[in-house]
Order: C-alpha cells, then sequence, then structure tokens
C-alpha cells in the first residue's frame, strides 16, 4: 500500500538479487552485451511495474530504460534496476491510498509465462500515451569474445525517442498536463563467439537492422 505523499521503492521493496533471497540466474545487460547473472529478467517485472504506474499517473520520481532497445517492452516506455544504486521509484501524489497487487502466470510447454501488476486505488486521472518516430541513429559495432561466458548477438541501431504521457481528470476530456520523457538508446553490438580475425576486418554490405532482440 503507498499511501498518499508516499514514495514506492522497488529495490527497498524487493531487495538484493541474491541466491539467499531466492534469485537464480538470468540474461541482464553489462557493458552493452548480453551476459548471465543473479536476477537477469527482473526487468520485465520493473518494465510491468513501471508501466502499472505510468497509467495511474503516479509521479515519476526515478527510472532507467535500457542501455539498448529490446523489442519485447513497449517501445521508449521501460525501465530496469541494478542494485544498489539504479532503481525504479515513483510517488503516490493522488489524494487516495494506491494498492499494488502483482503476479505471475508462470508458462509452460506451450505458452509463455506472464507478468501481471494492477494499481487499486479511487480513480483520479485517466491517462494516455504516444510515442514519436524514432530519429538521431546510431550504428552499431562488432565485438569479439573467446570468453565461455560470451552470449552472440546480431547487433541493430540506437535511436532516441520520445514518450508522451497525456493526463486528464477522471471522467472529463479536457487536457490537463503533458509529460515528455526523451529516451536515448545506444547500438546493441554485433558479438562474435571466437577470436578476431587476423588482419582487416571483412566489409559487411548489409545495412544494420532497425530491429531489436
Amino acid at each position: 500500500m503507498v499511501k498518499p505523499g508516499e514514495t514506492f521503492s522497488f529495490n527497498g521493496t524487493v531487495g538484493e538479487r541474491t541466491k539467499e533471497n531466492g534469485f537464480v540466474k538470468g540474461f541482464i545487460i553489462a557493458d552493452g552485451v548480453f551476459a548471465e547473472e543473479l536476477g537477469g529478467g527482473v526487468s520485465q517485472v520493473v518494465t510491468t511495474t513501471y508501466n502499472a504506474a505510468f497509467f495511474a499517473g503516479l509521479e515519476d520520481v526515478e527510472h532507467t530504460p535500457h542501455s539498448f532497445y529490446i523489442d519485447r517492452y513497449p517501445l521508449g516506455r521501460e525501465a530496469t534496476v541494478a542494485w544498489p544504486t539504479v532503481d525504479l521509484k515513483f510517488r503516490n501524489d493522488t489524494p487516495y491510498g494506491v494498492m499494488i497487487r502483482a503476479w505471475v502466470v508462470p508458462g509452460n510447454a506451450t505458452r509463455q509465462g506472464e507478468m501481471h501488476v494492477e494499481m487499486y486505488s479511487t480513480k483520479y486521472w485517466d491517462i494516455t500515451a504516444g510515442v514519436s518516430k524514432r530519429y538521431n541513429f546510431t550504428a552499431p559495432k562488432t565485438r569479439y569474445d573467446r570468453k565461455k561466458t560470451c552470449v552472440e548477438n546480431k547487433g541493430y541501431r540506437g535511436f532516441d525517442v520520445d514518450v508522451y504521457r497525456y493526463f486528464r481528470k477522471a471522467g472529463s476530456n479536457r487536457l490537463v498536463k503533458k509529460e515528455t520523457d526523451q529516451v536515448s538508446y545506444t547500438p546493441s553490438d554485433t558479438v562474435i563467439c571466437k577470436a578476431r580475425p587476423r588482419g582487416p576486418a571483412p566489409f559487411d554490405p548489409s545495412p544494420p537492422s532497425p530491429g531489436g532482440r
């Protein structure tokens, strides 16, 4: 329960991602590439929580998008965390308490699992969202890595995008305010899990892909 005026902290609620706290390894982004580490996959929980707070109209105190875009998440409207420095925080700036309910529907052999977050309160805002076209494209590089922990990746471009949040009082069509959040994604580099070949790199005539992983 987040009372009026209180600030929710994801790190403060969930705690450090350790084996003792029940976390297992999953994929994270480290130094601009994919790697396995304890707590990998928590970003799916963070992103779902962030979107619930976004559409509840709560004040965005702190959120950090991934360094490069991952296309299973809403464009520009996603978040990640890292203990203890990178957190998701939002403040309940409405006159009513907000109860957060989160649960997982486990996956099986025929369907993916699902992450759900709901926020219960007296309706205060009607929120709609918008997003700009991508701009300021940047090209990826190619990395070679011989370590056993290497995760191969086909690179794609970085870009900027603007996310808009429109606030209307519940039941009203009058726009009260508009927020703009500029998100900058770095390129996702191509990663090849072998030693760098000797001599100049071969020419690649294909343009960088704008897609995601």
